[in-house]
């Protein structure tokens, strides 16, 4: 599945699933070995800092949907891909967020089914804070 995201668009330069604890679970696509531990940890480490803004929205499930860091010549994308697991997409400048998104979107679907989704909260019995 990360090798069709990651050959369906040329811009893509490595696209991972990392558990929330920072290892990579599956790659395709980068150069260097070294890349897929770091690129892990980026991904680890993003979705932690998404958590308490999700937080910030207590009616909701409170789950990272999409998170997206825009630098000089390129972005980093995460997004939820089922219990505890995030794909990260580095791509290069000139990207078409707007596919990208809806590829994300369509993989983190069925890769949640493959890797399990986390149990939704009963909106009905939470309290805003």
């Amino acid at each position: 599945m990360l090798r069709e995201l990651v050959e369906s668009i040329p811009e893509i330069r490595f696209a991972l699933v990392a558990s929330s604890d920072g290892k990579a679970l599956a790659s395709f696509g980068a150069d260097d070995p070294a890349d897929i531990d770091r690129f892990a940890a980026v991904v680890a480490g993003l979705q932690a800092l998404a958590t308490p803004v999700a937080e910030q929205f207590p009616t909701y499930a409170g789950q990272l949907r999409l998170a997206m860091i825009e630098v000089d010549g390129g972005h980093l994308f995460v997004s939820r891909a089922g219990v505890e697991a995030y794909l990260g997409v580095l791509a290069k400048e000139g990207l078409d967020q707007g596919l990208l998104g809806h590829q994300m979107r369509d993989l983190s679907r069925r890769m949640g089914e493959l890797l399990g989704t986390s149990p939704r909260a009963n909106l009905t019995t939470m309290t805003p804070h």
